[in-house]
């Protein structure tokens, strides 16, 4: 009862505040059950949407959802924002063996707004759940054929996978691809399929082999590189900074390097734009020239101490367009054009 009376009490002074014109520099979240007040700068409510899409869903499932968030209070790190599990699929944020040899990202997923690493096995174990649950035949197999996605291609849970693809195959049997619509509109119910109710029995024992794995093995907490901060983002370059955590020094961080690449791309451990120690991060700004126009650029951050890398960031940016017949600055006699990497105080 408390709570709803102070949800009373929320949107009662939503609504007084309206009336008396005190909110003329924010707008109301369209959200039924969110109607947060929102500032014009930002072009989404980022209490309740998603901030890839920037949409958000009338009856929020949380297990569909990925969120920013850290199990220990006042962690500056997490940004708490969220966004829906397709979306973090659609843009390549969800990471099995990702990066190479400096750091592989097994099993984590990347914030999009703030590039803070997170470990994906929660959110797994959510699709089991909602699948050991279902009533339904498409309600199983969207679920299955999900906790599939977010490990398909994973070492680190080699074991779990296996037993996701297992449940995979049986339900195959039955109906078909699960990544096609027609396994998706499958109206039956579970309790007439046998091979539902086997499904939902290896769903029960996933479930359990991944509470053992987090009780008895050893959690590859990664923790944020800096904050990645674009000053001016162009059609050819990108000027940026990186900024410390507060905990930079009790980790012993002792330098910070920098790549960049178009999206899709996989650069070579050794091809990084930029390796700066602490007091050059502090006092340096970072141009990156000779990038294409209207491409989306990864920028992706590792902090290293004396035993070697520790943390990891990741942020990207569109590069903006240029007019068709705008002639080009710094072209040498052969169209060719030299890239560029500098550092301004």
């Amino acid at each position: 009862m408390d709570s709803k009376r102070k949800i009373s009490q929320f949107r009662k002074k939503q609504q007084e505040e309206e009336a008396n014109g005190d909110i003329s520099n924010s707008w109301i979240c369209k959200n039924a059950s969110c109607r947060a007040n929102v500032s014009l700068d930002d072009s989404y409510c980022k209490r309740c949407s998603c901030c890839v899409c920037h949409a958000f869903d009338e009856n929020k499932d949380p297990t569909l959802w990925l969120v920013c968030e850290s199990k220990t209070p006042n962690d500056v790190e997490f940004c708490g924002l969220s966004c829906h599990v397709e979306c973090a699929l659609r843009k390549d944020m969800v990471w099995v063996n990702a990066t190479g040899n400096v750091m592989k990202l097994d099993g984590y997923f990347c914030c999009y707004s703030c590039g803070k690493v997170s470990d994906i096995l929660g959110c797994w174990k959510k699709q089991l759940v909602a699948a050991k649950d279902a009533r339904r035949i498409d309600v199983l197999c969207s679920r299955i054929e999900l906790s599939y996605r977010l490990l398909d291609g994973t070492s680190r849970f080699s074991e779990l996978h296996e037993i996701v693809k297992d449940a995979k195959s049986k339900l195959e049997v039955e109906v078909g691809p699960l990544d096609v619509p027609s396994a998706r509109t499958e109206r039956g119910i579970v309790s007439r399929f046998p091979v539902a109710m086997q499904v939902q029995e290896l769903s029960s024992f996933a479930i359990q082999r991944a509470e053992y794995w987090s009780t008895n093995v050893a959690r590859d907490l990664i923790p944020a590189a800096c904050r990645i901060h674009f000053q001016n983002v162009a059609a050819r370059q990108v000027k940026l900074r990186l900024i410390e955590y507060p905990s930079a020094e009790e980790r012993g961080v002792k330098n910070y390097r920098l790549w960049c690449f178009k999206k899709g791309e996989k650069p070579e451990d050794d091809q990084f734009e930029a390796d700066m120690n602490r007091v050059q991060t502090q006092r340096m700004t970072i141009s990156i020239s000779d990038l294409e126009p209207c491409k989306e650029y990864i920028f992706r951050v590792l902090s290293y101490t004396r035993a070697g890398p520790l943390g990891h960031s990741f942020a990207g940016c569109f590069t903006k367009s240029v007019e068709i017949f705008q002639p080009r600055r710094g072209d040498s006699v052969d169209g060719s054009r030299k890239r560029l990497r500098s550092m301004v105080r």
